[in-house]
């Protein structure tokens, strides 16, 4: 399995620069974990549940409003599903964690530069000979102004892919710790994670911006016995927050009307309205945007989904499968947190399947506010977390137990 492993690490690692490379590999990589293992890695209630939830999507597609739209959509979810099923088996150690964390945080240092790079270039008052130039022109031109987006489509997107590898990055942290490392290689870890702080500054995205707290937070909570890893997060704590009095989130000023005057809370209602239409099997994947287009708001304030992945499911599905999935989820995340608690897992993997534990509660808290699924990136990305998280906490796959003194 070494070799598959290894593959797996790269090509997740690869996916913001080598996007559709990085998915034909991960596709191959499953494939071979299919060919290998035959059966999923997934106990009986799980994958009866991943199973019914499938059935249901296919049902709901079936009675779509538009058919056509909502089984393409299933193309975000189905083989996610099957992904999920499978590798487990490579997440089961403290080294395979960290080895799959440490490639998707040394890219994203680049990400990060880039992000501060598109920020300037939008928002610095620079000389007119400068504006000028091709490349000035081409970013002061794409849409979201003042925010940077780099690869993604759309800024929002940037910073959950961001709160994913803070998330990691802090895990890699506290891993550390129990790691024989360089000053320079400490100084790599250190810089790397706390730069997506500047990415996600840079993305102007007021949700990003809070999730991104409460990970600091919990972070030092987690390190409250180290004082030099407590005054890291504490002084990164108090930068973004300082920051984003003085310059806003990403260009954009804080104020009270910016919260409380969000269109969101018009498309959440339209979405409310849809569940109480159908609310067993939904409209069909999808079908929110087509839904929606019809509206007056919709020529102010376009949007392709209701802005809440609950709802979003809710109304394109039905609560059968919103409910099942969440059950499926929470059951994972409770197994987690629990295994946590008892502190029977060996230190080491404890520590960094904490930062995993903070990328998944990025996933969720992000999603209250907004739906980034669609871009695959950060689909494959969620999934894999998921399934670090169930590889600690199923009976059927158990990771490294505390050694007895």
């Amino acid at each position: 399995m070494g070799r598959t492993s290894k593959l797996f690490y790269v090509f997740v690692g690869g996916l913001p620069f080598l996007y559709y490379v990085s998915l034909a590999g991960l596709f191959g990589v499953l494939v071979r974990l299919i060919v290998r293992f035959r059966k999923s890695s997934l106990d009986p209630i799980a994958r009866n549940t991943l199973l019914l939830i499938s059935a249901l999507l296919l049902l709901s597609s079936s009675f779509a409003h538009d058919k056509g739209e909502a089984f393409l959509q299933l193309a975000n979810f189905l083989p996610f599903f099957l992904l999920f099923a499978f590798v487990p088996v490579l997440l089961r150690t403290a080294i395979a964690l960290e080895q799959l964390a440490m490639p998707i945080l040394l890219t994203s240092i680049p990400i990060n530069l880039i992000a501060l790079g598109e920020y300037l270039l939008k928002n610095w008052d620079y000389p007119r000979s400068m504006r000028r130039l091709a490349i000035a022109r081409w970013v002061r031109r794409a849409p979201d102004q003042g925010r940077a987006m780099v690869m993604f489509d759309q800024p929002n997107a940037l910073a959950c892919y961001l709160l994913l590898v803070l998330g990691l990055g802090l895990g890699l942290i506290l891993y550390s710790r129990f790691k024989t490392a360089s000053q320079s290689d400490r100084a790599l870890l250190y810089s790397a994670t706390f730069l997506n702080l500047l990415g996600i500054f840079c993305s102007g995205s007021r949700n990003g911006f809070l999730v991104a707290i409460s990970q600091l937070v919990v972070f030092s909570l987690c390190v409250k016995v180290n004082r030099k890893l407590l005054i890291t997060g504490l002084t990164s704590l108090g930068a973004i927050v300082v920051a984003a009095a003085v310059f806003g989130i990403g260009g954009r000023a804080l104020s009270v009307g910016s919260w409380t005057h969000d269109p969101r809370v018009e498309i959440w209602r339209f979405a409310i309205d849809l569940i109480r239409d159908r609310p067993l099997l939904g409209w069909g994947l999808g079908n929110y945007k087509l839904l929606y287009d019809d509206l007056p708001i919709s020529k102010a304030y376009p949007a392709f989904h209701p802005h809440n992945f609950w709802l979003l499911l809710g109304c394109e599905t039905g609560l059968l499968v919103t409910i099942a999935l969440t059950l499926l989820v929470g059951w994972i995340c409770y197994r987690t947190v629990r295994r946590l608690m008892e502190g029977a897992i060996e230190p080491s993997y404890r520590a960094v399947l904490i930062g995993y534990c903070l990328a998944f509660w990025s996933c969720i808290a992000f999603s209250l506010l907004d739906v980034t699924f669609y871009d695959a990136r950060i689909n494959v990305l969620n999934w894999v977390i998921l399934a670090a998280l169930y590889a600690a906490s199923s009976p059927a796959i158990e990771p490294p137990m505390r050694t007895q003194d």
